[in-house]
């Protein structure tokens, strides 16, 4: 009786650590895996999305691994309003046939990170396969699928459970699973598609609604017109008081004119007062002085 006591103590203090830490142990209450195939290059682009599950104990240090042939591009968290901001990380660092980082998560929020993965290319045939072996259990696992333009054949498994359409393109929504701890998903994408278009190229130009007299930074003549009609009638005030101006400036000259004519030939008489000298008129037979009658050369 003796020797099992120390035994039983020996058995509770060896399972207080194993209990602690399946308690402290991170889970995901969400992750929303997006691919979207040859989107801006001929490639896999693969968004993650997830969060903490409200159990998990803040802060925590998540650890995720991606193929050892994919390019990641981002780590993000929600800043609000559809929007992410960079979130700090470390590596990717490889490990087999991984890479692995890691990030510190202080707040129970949305987080992203997304990465490029090459595709398989047989023919017009596209292949893809994806392994989510990140060893977090996960209350709500889903998968969304953006359809390729002039893709055909379009086959994945597990089969997806619904489609979306929305702006002209094809959404494949995968139905919602539940991981345990250790759990892993896979999926597998095969389609035909005889085009290398991306899908960014074609959505660069689409014209996302008509064009009409109120597109920013279309020119009206409608909207202009006011402004025009204005400056005509500035333009024909000012010339109107112009004319008018120079027409009168014009009118009371001219007859200066002819009275300094006249002047000048009431100027030219030489008829001169015989008595007082004054100068007289052309008509004048008197002076207007002093009454001398005037002589005047025959």
């Amino acid at each position: 009786m003796r020797k099992l006591i120390p035994l039983l103590l020996m058995g509770a203090l060896l399972a207080l650590p194993i209990s602690a830490s399946a308690q402290g142990e991170a889970a995901l209450s969400v992750v929303n895996v997006q691919f979207w195939p040859e989107y801006d290059q001929p490639s896999m682009l693969v968004i993650v999305d997830f969060q903490p599950s409200a159990e998990t104990s803040l802060p925590v240090t998540l650890d995720f691994r991606i193929p050892a042939d994919a390019n990641l591009i981002a780590v993000a968290s929600d800043a609000g309003g559809g929007r992410f901001m960079d979130f700090p990380f470390t590596g990717p660092a490889a490990e087999g046939e991984y890479q692995t980082f890691s990030m510190l998560v202080e707040q129970n929020m949305p987080y992203r990170f997304e990465y490029y993965q090459p595709l398989s290319f047989n023919g017009d045939e596209r292949l893809f396969s994806y392994l989510w072996d990140n060893g977090y259990a996960v209350e709500s696992f889903q998968y969304f699928l953006l359809e390729p333009l002039d893709a055909t054949r379009v086959e994945l498994d597990p089969k997806h459970a619904s489609v979306i359409t929305s702006q002209g393109m094809n959404y494949y929504e995968g139905a919602p699973i539940q991981l345990a701890s250790g759990g892993q998903f896979v999926l597998t994408v095969k389609y035909q598609k005889t085009t290398e278009t991306l899908v960014s190229q074609a959505q660069s130009v689409q014209i996302a609604e008509p064009v009409n007299e109120n597109t920013p930074g279309r020119i009206s003549l409608t909207n202009i017109l006011p402004y025009i009609i204005g400056g005509l009638g500035v333009i024909m005030i000012v010339g109107g008081l112009m004319y008018y101006f120079q027409w009168g400036r014009s009118s009371k000259s001219k007859p200066r004119r002819r009275h300094s004519q006249t002047e000048a030939g009431e100027d030219t008489t030489g008829v001169y007062c015989p008595q007082c000298g004054t100068r007289a008129k052309p008509n004048d037979r008197f002076c207007r002085t002093c009454g001398t009658r005037l002589r005047r050369e025959e």
